[in-house]
């Protein structure tokens, strides 16, 4: 697994890793099934229609040869996207630690960000569930921000139970403020 080469701390643990919602990827790979059916779809009705109905003239026989490598082509850039949206989908991961959430964003096919924030950075954390289909299948955006200089907010939309991984964080968290304050005071 991806998450599997991120190089954790010493007595470091995964809590829990989150990829986006089963509904997200078969929503947006329904899509690609329509395109798929698309033209079979045309050519049937050009089949089933009168030629003299037809505005234009089209001999499917003298152009068979340019319609098969149609096909083809079109079949071709459906299966990529296809497996672009495979790809984003399983690649694209919220990987909770003890210490720190990692995201992992999957932006096209050979590029990908990695971003990490410390859980005693964390300043606010939201999530949003919006829509009915959302609301029945419990998904929905989680935002994170966090105090710094560089990048610091994450926002990540389609996370299954952002009610239930908002909790962990939060327990994660209390937990580690908890730690870093024995420590210092350990430490004075």
């Amino acid at each position: 697994m991806l998450y599997e080469k991120i190089e954790l701390e010493p007595n470091e643990e995964i809590l829990k890793v989150v990829r986006k919602h089963w509904f997200i990827i078969v929503a947006e790979l329904f899509g690609v099934v329509i395109m798929l059916l698309l033209p079979i779809f045309i050519l049937f009705l050009l089949i089933a229609i009168p030629k003299d109905n037809l505005p234009l003239m089209i001999e499917l026989d003298t152009h068979l040869p340019l319609i098969i490598y149609g096909l083809i082509v079109w079949t071709l850039f459906a299966l990529m996207a296809g497996f672009m949206i495979w790809t984003h989908y399983f690649l694209d991961l919220w990987v909770i630690t003890d210490r720190r959430i990692i995201v992992i964003d999957q932006v096209s096919f050979f590029n990908r960000k990695v971003s990490s924030f410390r859980l005693e950075r964390l300043q606010d954390i939201k999530f949003s569930v919006i829509g009915l289909i959302a609301t029945f299948l419990n998904f929905g955006t989680i935002r994170a921000q966090t105090a710094g200089m560089a990048e610091n907010s994450f926002e990540t939309h389609g996370l299954p139970d952002p009610q239930g991984l908002l909790s962990v964080i939060q327990k994660a968290m209390d937990i580690r403020l908890r730690y870093l304050g024995k420590l210092h005071n350990i430490v004075e």
